[in-house]
């Protein structure tokens, strides 16, 4: 018979998931408070009464705890949606419907954001990775939509889709940055919904996508 000491676990998938909410809770506010270096397994293990190992049970890194405050608030669900937009919409509207969905994300999980962010800046492998890879998962799922439109003649032949996609989530992340560095305490996180905000959201989306039709709009050139 083992001898192994085994995580402390909970005995139902339900039970499971509760202390990973819990975990992810605690993770947060102790990333908020002391940033990714100054949280400590032990430290996170202690807030929710745990031990390490119940904590590595659940998240083998904090790189894990990151992609999963990701995944729980929604992100990769959005992802998803994007990778499979049919794009059977006018590319306007598509691009307005985009942009004022990601504002909605970014509205509901400023506070994430900006402790991601923040450790970004600083240095933060785990932190880096992470948002490297939501980064890359977001001009794929772009890139991938305007491929679409553009093999239906919707967008001007001459231009580089994959530059272009690039292009937009630079765009967009820079916008969403300079709102979410300008609300300063959480308390004010809706200015992301803002009547002035969305019309700004909504007509650089719409000039963008006039600068993608190009020569398409005029029915092309001789």
């Amino acid at each position: 018979m083992s001898t192994r000491i085994l995580p402390e676990t909970t005995s139902s998938p339900r039970g499971g998931h509760r202390t990973r909410r819990r975990i992810l809770a605690a993770a947060l506010r102790l990333f908020s408070r002391n940033g990714f270096h100054g949280t400590s397994i032990r430290g996170l293990a202690r807030s929710v009464g745990l031990t390490e190992a119940s904590i590595y049970y659940h998240f083998p890194s904090k790189r894990a705890i990151v992609e999963a405050l990701y995944e729980q608030r929604g992100f990769m669900t959005a992802l998803d949606e994007l990778e499979h937009l049919p794009g059977e919409v006018p590319l306007d509207r598509q691009l307005v419907a985009n942009a004022l969905a990601s504002a909605r994300l970014w509205d509901e999980n400023a506070d994430l954001l900006r402790v991601v962010i923040v450790e970004v800046l600083r240095g933060d492998r785990a932190a880096w990775a992470a948002h490297h890879e939501l980064m890359e998962r977001w001009r794929g799922g772009i890139l991938e939509l305007l491929g679409r439109y553009q093999k239906r003649d919707e967008i001007d032949p001459s231009i580089d889709v994959a530059q272009a996609a690039n292009s937009w989530v630079n765009l967009m992340f820079g916008l969403f940055m300079d709102r979410l560095l300008a609300l300063g305490r959480l308390s004010h996180r809706s200015s992301f919904l803002s009547p002035e905000f969305r019309r700004q959201v909504e007509a650089m989306a719409r000039r963008f996508a006039e600068r993608l039709k190009g020569q398409t709009r005029r029915g092309g050139t001789d």
